[in-house]
């Protein structure tokens, strides 16, 4: 029998090595894609619990004193929690901010008529919206700003700070600030406006078209760093964008959202807003693109009657280092609070004349 060159057996083990190499690659890139391409989209599709925690990041934010409002260095400011009369029995934690004319130095907290101060006509109320990521200390230097022209409700929604753990979705949410709206109504017969942020604009702009549906209209509404949609600023993340090419991606991670009551649709809620809309968004935004704040203001100019539903006014600020959070420091915001106020006041003349 004749032997094999030991140079062609060793040829021959070399190749079945790269073979076997070549096929467990081949085999952990497959386990690879359908870990990552297949079970993680089909989780998150049946998951509500992920999903809500996306859109609700609650687990972030890091509980306070809330009553203790002195350590957050602000006065004139009066905790309190209001019960709703709800399937699902929330209260929400609220501050009430006093506008800055009426504070003086030598008074305490606790020493305000807040009530008398609410039920005063000549004090315009602000209900005031957060982030998805924020509580009602998140914004500080804002309020400070706008109470030279408000008296500020800063709310945070059911499942936030230390308002009641409840279900979470936009329906619950919006509800709760509709009842809320409703209760400053039979409180005060001052004009109420809306000023939302970030997730704030979707829970703002719902609110307003839910109370339509009621005959009740806000004065008017400041929308700031708006979105279209949950799903519209999903499919822009690098994250979501890796994702996209599959057939399955609407069906998965998309439909979800929207399936899941999450989605927060500002461009079809904008449509149904009577009343002045201030639109407020930074270029160097890269949380939410501005693009979005464009498309909703587009939507609203071109779809929306100005001569019952009012002007929509945009503000995009050039100026970098404002991005998501941090258009307090903008030094023209005052003025075009005051400007607004003045406009809305305007439309509600016109409208009743």
């Amino acid at each position: 029998m004749q032997k094999l060159p030991m140079r062609n057996k060793s040829r021959s083990c070399c190749a079945k090595c790269f073979l076997g190499t070549v096929l467990y690659i081949f085999i952990l890139l497959l386990l690879l894609f359908l870990i990552i391409f297949v079970v993680v989209p089909v989780v998150f599709k049946y998951s509500t619990g992920i999903q809500q925690n996306l859109i609700f990041p609650t687990w972030i934010i890091q509980a306070e004193n809330y009553t203790n409002v002195e350590a957050f260095g602000i006065k004139g400011v009066k905790n309190f929690y209001l019960n709703l009369e709800n399937e699902d029995n929330v209260t929400l934690g609220i501050w009430h901010i006093l506008p800055f004319e009426i504070l003086s130095d030598v008074i305490d907290n606790n020493d305000y008529n807040y009530d008398g101060i609410l039920e005063n006509a000549n004090y315009n109320i602000l209900l005031y919206l957060h982030g998805n990521g924020g509580d009602r200390t998140s914004s500080l230097e804002l309020y400070e700003i706008l109470r030279r022209y408000f008296q500020i409700f800063a709310v945070d929604y059911r499942g936030y700070a230390d308002s009641s753990k409840a279900k979470m979705g936009e329906s619950g949410i919006v509800a709760d600030i509709v009842q809320l709206y409703k209760w400053l109504r039979t409180k005060s017969k001052s004009k109420i406006f809306f000023w939302g942020h970030s997730l704030g604009t979707g829970v703002a702009s719902h609110a307003i078209a839910n109370l339509k549906r009621d005959n009740i209209s806000s004065h008017g509404v400041v929308l700031e760093a708006p979105f279209t949609s949950v799903t519209d600023v999903m499919k822009t993340h690098p994250v979501v964008k890796v994702f996209s090419f599959l057939p399955w991606f609407s069906i998965t991670i998309i439909d979800p959202i929207i399936g899941n009551d999450l989605n927060f649709n500002v461009k079809a809620y904008i449509l149904d807003v009577d009343c002045p809309v201030m639109i407020l968004h930074a270029k160097d935004d890269d949380i939410i693109s501005y693009n979005f704040a464009t498309e909703v203001y587009n939507t609203a100019v071109n779809s929306r009657n100005y001569t019952y539903q009012g002007n929509v006014t945009y503000h995009l600020f050039d100026v970098l280092n404002y991005g998501h959070m941090y258009l307090y420091k903008a030094p023209e915001l005052s003025s075009y609070v005051g400007d607004f106020i003045a406009e809305c006041d305007n439309f509600e003349r016109q409208i009743h004349n």
